[in-house]
Formats: C-alpha cells, sequence, structure tokens
C-alpha cells in the first residue's frame, strides 16, 4: 500500500511540474501589485508564481484559522465523552465486585465465549426436565 501511495504522489508531482514547466513563462511574468491602505499605499513588482504562491498560503491560513474553533469544539466533547466512558467503567466494576464476581474484561470475544456458554448451560438444562 506505501508503494502505491508513493507512485501516485510520484504522478500528482509530476503533473504538476508539468504544468509549471508549460507556464512558466507567464509564471516568471512579473505584475505590479498594489495595496492601498487608505493611510498608505504600497505597490511591489513581482513575479506571477510569487503571487499565486502568496495567495495559496494565505487560502491555506484561513482555513486553518477559520477550522480552530470546530476542533477545539471537538477535543472538548472527546474528553467529556471519554471521561463519563471512564466514570461507567469505574461503576460497572464496583457493581460486579458487589455481586461478588472478579471484573472481566470486556471484549467482543469475550461477550460471545460467554453468551455461548450461558446458551448451552440453559438447553442443557431444557433437556433435563
Amino acid at each position: 500500500m506505501k508503494k502505491i501511495k508513493l507512485v501516485l504522489w510520484l504522478i500528482v508531482l509530476g503533473f504538476i511540474a508539468l504544468v509549471v514547466y508549460q507556464n512558466r513563462v507567464f509564471l516568471m511574468g512579473s505584475q505590479k501589485v498594489e495595496v492601498d491602505l487608505w493611510i498608505q499605499k504600497y505597490s511591489a513588482e513581482l513575479n506571477m508564481g510569487v503571487i499565486l504562491l502568496g495567495l495559496f498560503v494565505a487560502g491555506l491560513l484561513i482555513s486553518y484559522f477559520l477550522s480552530l474553533a470546530q476542533r477545539f469544539k471537538t477535543r472538548k466533547t472527546i474528553r467529556k465523552l471519554n471521561e463519563e466512558l471512564n466514570a461507567e467503567r469505574k461503576r460497572a466494576a464496583e457493581l460486579e465486585s458487589q455481586l461478588g464476581k472478579e471484573p472481566q474484561p470486556s471484549t467482543p470475544a469475550s461477550a460471545a465465549s460467554q453468551a455461548e456458554t450461558e446458551e448451552a448451560a440453559s438447553s442443557g438444562q431444557s433437556q433435563q426436565t
């Protein structure tokens, strides 16, 4: 799987390199950029490739900062649910100890084998009667 991913990334990077190579005249062309802040005006002569790269990075930063709030909410929810899960596990262990049983790990395999033994025991009792 890792080799397939590597090959796909190499193909994608190859296509990007091909597009840049075919458009190198446009990307190396200079463009005057002006920024007017009402107080002062700034202007610079930049390559189109630098402008496009700057806009791409600005878009990445904007999307990152806009998603921060959602990520904090998600982390808080996960933390809260983990605390509830631990509290319920502790409560279940306490109830099992009150019944005099040893707490058993709750895995699907052990639950299935326990259900099978209970089913076999109940079918054995019904056959005896």
